[in-house]
């Protein structure tokens, strides 16, 4: 799994304006840049029991049977992360969306808020339950990209972690849910997204050149650069993108700083 990296040197602004600063130094702490204007809370309403999605199913030979209630959920296991492989849609038929704050249970019911704390640097987030899986033994969650981005467990790709279900009356949180003793807090990203803009600049099949690519960026003097892995026809690609964009006209400035300072080979990607 590939790494996203975010340095502290400021480059993109929400008012628009791209700034080209001077660094101090380069943050490599493994994180996702979030943009809290697209953060919002978990807010899940009580789950519809009659949907197919709440019935029990059938993968790979084995029957599930999904929970009538959440009160009460906290389990302690493994959790893994997918991304943009995944498809397109949730269980529920909602987009999926891999830089939000979701997570798939073969149990819980649709949907439904938990409390996702890793065991192993003590970071803490809430998600939105509407997906169903893993379906690998010996693993309890599987949460989005953004999710595993915001807990630090993407470059292990898997992680010990908590679980506790969250009533649909306290699954709304106001304040920041993803916490951490070293890096502090960030803004929760429960529910969907809207579509946010990026500028790709390359797709590499070596996460090594995707790395030299960040770092150029990174030297140029832009913060906020994702390594973003995918699959294009079976192979996996390494996309580095700038961004979210907070509008059009940061777009438009971020274009042509980028091409005043000799990078060419980019293009605007919609997520």
């Amino acid at each position: 799994m590939s790494k996203s990296v975010k340095s502290s040197c400021y480059a993109l602004l929400s008012a628009g304006t791209l700034l080209m600063g001077g660094c101090a130094g380069v943050n490599q702490a493994p994180s996702i840049a979030v943009s809290p204007s697209a953060a919002p809370s978990c807010n899940a309403a009580a789950p519809n029991l009659r949907a197919a999605y709440n019935r029990p199913y059938q993968i790979h030979g084995r029957f599930y049977h999904p929970l009538q209630s959440a009160a009460g959920y906290h389990v302690r296991g493994l959790a893994s992360w997918y991304g943009w492989e995944s498809g397109s849609t949730t269980s529920m038929g909602t987009t999926f969306r891999p830089r939000a704050y979701t997570a798939a249970s073969r149990v819980l019911p649709l949907p439904t808020c938990a409390r996702v704390t890793n065991l192993s640097n003590g970071r803490s987030i809430i998600v939105l339950v509407n997906d169903r899986g893993p379906f690998v033994d010996g693993r309890s969650m599987d949460l989005s990209y953004g999710a595993a981005a915001a807990l630090g467990m993407t470059k292990q790709g898997t992680a010990p972690v908590e679980i506790v279900a969250l009533a649909p009356s306290s699954g709304s949180v106001t304040g920041p849910t993803v916490s951490s003793p070293a890096s502090g807090n960030q803004a929760p990203n429960g529910q969907e997204q809207p579509t946010q803009t990026y500028l790709q600049t390359g797709a590499f099949q070596s996460l090594n050149h995707a790395t030299v690519e960040r770092n150029r960026l990174h030297a140029a003097g832009f913060r906020d650069v994702l390594i973003v892995p995918g699959l294009v026809k079976g192979q996996t690609y390494y996309k580095v993108q700038v961004g979210p964009l907070p509008d059009n006209i940061a777009a438009v400035k971020a274009v042509a700083a980028m091409k005043k300072m000799g990078f060419h080979d980019f293009y605007p990607v919609e997520q």
